[in-house]
């Protein structure tokens, strides 16, 4: 059965929360979008060895929904490879080799692509910025409704820390509520992550990003919160800055 193991592993005890997702933030030149989707359908036969050869754990791709008003270097798509620990991330890192990726590339399209056609694929500048943020959990809720699938959505919104209990406050005011609506099968999963390292072209204010899992035709949540939670709930400006929420299609994993 597949899975989506970043979720899958996220939600477990905490005690796990060393395992490391690195994030790519992936900005298309204009017009490349098919020829990205064809180099992704390309580079799923080394991401899938690396994983059956236990380099990684997982990996997969969503495209985002486009909004209007918004900035030039919007994402369009965020690729997600997931580690065990900084230190399987940093092996992989230390050891990989372009050519070597080739050929197992080759290697695994043979019959179906040819050599000429890989080559060609992988030629071509499709990427006109990278923004890739290494991520750790801090906190989710249980993941329910089964196993992710092509198509399936996701949300996620950044977060800027302002006050040095910022995660307290996300898990004893915020994660409760959606807690509550998992329990009235209105909602699938919410976690907080915490950005522990990035590369030059990613934005530097950003400290957190939160995701969110939701069902198809919600109800309204349920506010049952007492006095004390709902003047919290208020003061959220001033634990953090919020970007506004992007919304994530899935359309590859990892067997």
């Amino acid at each position: 059965m597949k899975k989506f193991i970043l979720l899958s592993l996220f939600v477990l005890p905490l005690t796990l929360s060393a395992q490391i997702v690195m994030a790519d933030f992936v900005v298309l030149n204009e017009g490349a979008d098919a020829d990205y989707n064809k180099l992704e359908k390309v580079w799923k036969v080394h991401h899938q060895k690396a994983i059956d050869a236990g380099h990684k754990i997982a990996w997969s791709v969503w495209k985002r929904t486009p909004t209007a008003d918004e900035g030039e270097n919007a994402p369009d798509y965020v690729i997600f490879n997931q580690f065990s620990s900084m230190d399987q991330l940093e092996k992989y890192r230390n050891s990989f080799d372009y050519k070597k990726a080739v050929v197992e590339m080759k290697s695994g399209l043979r019959g179906k692509m040819s050599s000429r056609t890989i080559n060609s694929i992988l030629s071509k500048n499709v990427k006109k910025q990278v923004r890739t943020y290494t991520i750790q959990l801090v906190d989710a809720t249980a993941f329910t409704g089964g196993d992710l699938k092509k198509g399936d959505k996701m949300s996620y919104v950044a977060m800027t820390q302002l006050k040095d209990d910022y995660e307290e406050y996300e898990s004893k005011i915020w994660k409760p509520s959606f807690e509550k609506e998992i329990l009235r099968n209105n909602f699938r999963w919410w976690a907080l992550t915490k950005i522990v390292d990035r590369n030059e072209a990613a934005y530097k204010p950003l400290t957190h990003i939160v995701w969110n899992i939701g069902v198809e035709n919600p109800r309204d949540f349920i506010d049952e919160d007492d006095y004390a939670t709902r003047q919290m709930k208020s003061m959220m400006d001033s634990y953090r800055n919020m970007s506004r929420a992007n919304e994530l299609t899935l359309v590859y994993q990892n067997e």
